[in-house]
């Protein structure tokens, strides 16, 4: 008999940057109904191994009708707000009692393709910005980049015949987390899907891939998503100040090619000052996402967090922002230079101007 999922629910999500940093204890203020907000807290006992900067606010956002594929789903929304200036969104689409697997496995492919998702959530983003604005200090409108994730969370299934460690014996877990309801899967992709394979107990089990989860877990603890979701919010910062990066290196390299160096000129001692600004201030930020989630055990739950990053590839992004930065110095220290050179210039000049005033009644009395 074919697998069924008896309770469950898809967690869809879509997170923005909304501001340079966010006061949360100002958002907790501008929501006086201790029931629509709480701080981020780990269920689980070896939560040690997890150590938390600042606990992200969680809002709710109300109910939702979504529709998904043809049928019309009632979903929460819920926001969750994290100090270093993202805003993730997390519609729970759930899942209808019985659906099937290769239903399941459908729905996963629509919610791939579907579109309206993003028109939706960068709505109810812009305004639930405008309702936390005064505690956002600088804000971003600019939301070309976001990141998106699916989690598909399941707490019973029906006619589960093998161990949980071994549910992709019994049905397609790779065809689920890659949204491929159609093609046959190779057993390479099937073993690259996988590989990040965890379990705490023999009743739960988490797969983490690179846009989507799988996370089966019957007590209904919503510890393991709430670690990816950190994850993907630092993902979202990493890129957004890669991006930044570029720009600000492609202005400076620009400006110095084409302007004109001269004496009197004071366009590279400007330049020189906002490449040390920039330099600075993204340095900060991003050490400041750095350190607001840390591992500091080989724990279940920091096992997954680790995994997520792998995913993720956090180590390519924190190498390529931490090249562009040295980038950075590098200009801002070769423009230094250039300050420096053009104030000696201006100051052999005015020694020899001095000089020649000091000779002119000398030259007087000769001639």
């Amino acid at each position: 008999m074919e697998i069924k999922v008896k309770k469950g629910k898809i967690l869809v999500y879509r997170v923005f940057d909304v501001g340079s940093e966010i006061d949360l204890e100002k958002v907790e203020g501008l929501f006086e109904d201790k029931k629509l907000k709480e701080r981020f807290k780990l269920d689980r006992k070896h939560n040690m191994s997890l150590i938390i900067s600042k606990s992200p606010v969680s809002v709710q956002l109300g109910s939702i009708d979504f529709k998904v594929m043809d049928s019309l789903q009632t979903c929460e929304l819920i926001a969750k707000v994290w100090h270093f200036g993202t805003v993730s969104l997390c519609f729970q689409i759930p899942i209808n009692e019985g659906t099937s697997w290769s239903q399941l496995i459908k729905v996963a492919s629509w919610i791939e393709k579907e579109t309206d998702i993003d028109e939706i959530a960068k709505v109810k983003a812009r305004e639930f910005q405008a309702d936390i604005r005064n505690a956002i200090p600088v804000t971003n409108n600019d939301w070309s980049l976001y990141e998106d994730y699916v989690t598909y969370f399941i707490q019973e299934f029906q006619n589960l015949e093998v161990p949980l460690i071994d549910l992709n014996h019994q049905v397609d877990v790779a065809a689920l987390i890659i949204a491929e309801p159609k093609e046959n899967l190779s057993d390479m992709i099937k073993k690259n899907t996988l590989e990040n394979k965890y379990q705490y107990s023999k009743e739960d089990l988490v797969v983490v891939d690179w846009n989507s989860a799988l996370v089966v877990e019957p007590s209904g603890s919503m510890d393991v998503p709430l670690v990816i979701e950190f994850a993907l919010n630092q993902l979202l910062e990493m890129r957004y100040y890669d991006d930044i990066l570029d720009e600000k290196l492609n202005n400076l390299y620009n400006n110095v090619v084409g302007g004109k160096k001269g004496i009197f000129s004071k366009q590279y001692a400007k330049f020189a000052e906002e490449a040390g600004q920039i330099y600075i201030e993204i340095s900060e930020i991003v050490e400041n996402v750095e350190n607001s989630f840390k591992v500091v055990g080989d724990f279940y739950l920091a096992q997954i967090f680790r995994a997520s990053s792998k995913r993720f590839r956090f180590d390519d992004w924190e190498k390529s922002i931490n090249e562009k930065l040295g980038n950075l110095a590098e200009v801002s220290k070769l423009l230094h230079s250039e300050v420096n050179e053009s104030r000696n210039q201006m100051m052999e000049i005015t020694i020899i101007l001095l000089i020649a005033i000091e000779l002119i009644p000398f030259l007087k009395n000769i001639f």
